[in-house]
């Protein structure tokens, strides 16, 4: 809810002209309320390379001190506080400071002039770029999120390459199937028991394949199982059928690591407002606890 801050008759008739807001008090006990500078801003962010649309406010205070020639506030001197904080009422039980004598409206006015140059020096949006992909993260969306946005981008194309490596895959298994099987011919006296043993290797490796590529995802951890063979001295047919799997696992670990390497391709893109997108919101003084909000 906008505050809208209590015109109160204070100390003097210069005093009473400008506009208050009042800490909310948490204590029981009679407490001193010193006078701060209160700043609220609105900022507009609007980026075309990057698409980003954000608006958010903002509130600060300020020590009151002399605005004494060009000095540029920096990040030290100002702190947020939070308006839900702040209340239009004075609250009751308190003692209220003085105002220092320089204080007056042409004071405040220069200190909102010098609160617009500040914004522009530090106001800032963080947002996360992967120049691989072309994608920019969304307003408030984390890291991690981002990340995963990223991920998912990549997946029909992964898919799509998945499918062509299983393709080609399946190209070198109908020709080890036409080499070993098909053109198998048992001798005169001889049973077709190789035969048979050739077929049962052959698809028994063609479904462990076929297994790999159906339990493949892109993900950001884990990677494809390299088959384990025994130490015992293959047959033609089982060097080939051992060479297949390997790089079967070994080409899809590749497809994975070439997608992770672009999916974590995030550096950092910061967004700077312009005087333009900056807009005062009001200024008034803010009475504060004493110790409250101390730098």
């Amino acid at each position: 809810m906008s505050l809208s801050p209590q015109v109160f008759p204070s100390q003097s008739e210069r005093a009473g002209k400008f506009k208050y807001l009042y800490y909310r008090s948490t204590s029981t006990e009679p407490q001193d309320y010193r006078p701060c500078l209160y700043l609220e801003a609105r900022i507009d962010y609007a980026d075309i390379r990057s698409g980003y649309q954000w608006t958010t406010g903002i509130s600060d205070v300020l020590d009151l001190f002399p605005l004494e020639g060009d000095l540029l506030w920096t990040s030290d001197m100002v702190r947020t506080v939070d308006p839900a904080a702040l209340q239009v009422t004075r609250p009751e039980g308190v003692q209220l400071g003085a105002i220092p004598e320089f204080v007056s409206e042409g004071y405040l006015s220069r200190a909102e002039a010098q609160y617009m140059s500040y914004l522009l020096r530090r106001a800032e949006a963080l947002v996360y770029r992967n120049f691989a992909l072309n994608i920019y993260s969304n307003p408030g969306e984390s890291q991690a999120d981002f990340l995963s946005r990223c991920l998912d981008a990549c997946h029909e194309s992964f898919r799509h390459d998945l499918e062509t490596l299983r393709e080609v895959v399946n190209r070198r298994l109908e020709r080890i199937e036409k080499k070993f099987i098909v053109g198998y011919r048992p001798a005169e006296f001889e049973s077709d028991r190789g035969g048979s043993q050739a077929r049962n290797k052959l698809h028994a490796v063609a479904e462990r394949i076929a297994e790999i590529f159906l339990r493949t995802e892109l993900a950001l951890e884990g990677e494809a199982d390299l088959p384990r063979y025994s130490d015992q001295s293959p047959s033609d047919l089982e060097d080939r059928l051992m060479s297949l799997e390997t790089d079967v696992s070994r080409e899809i670990q590749r497809l994975q690591n070439s997608y992770l390497e672009r999916v974590r391709n995030i550096d950092e893109y910061i967004i700077h407002p312009n005087l333009k997108d900056l807009h005062l919101v009001r200024t008034c003084i803010l009475w504060l606890p004493e110790g409250a909000l101390a730098p």
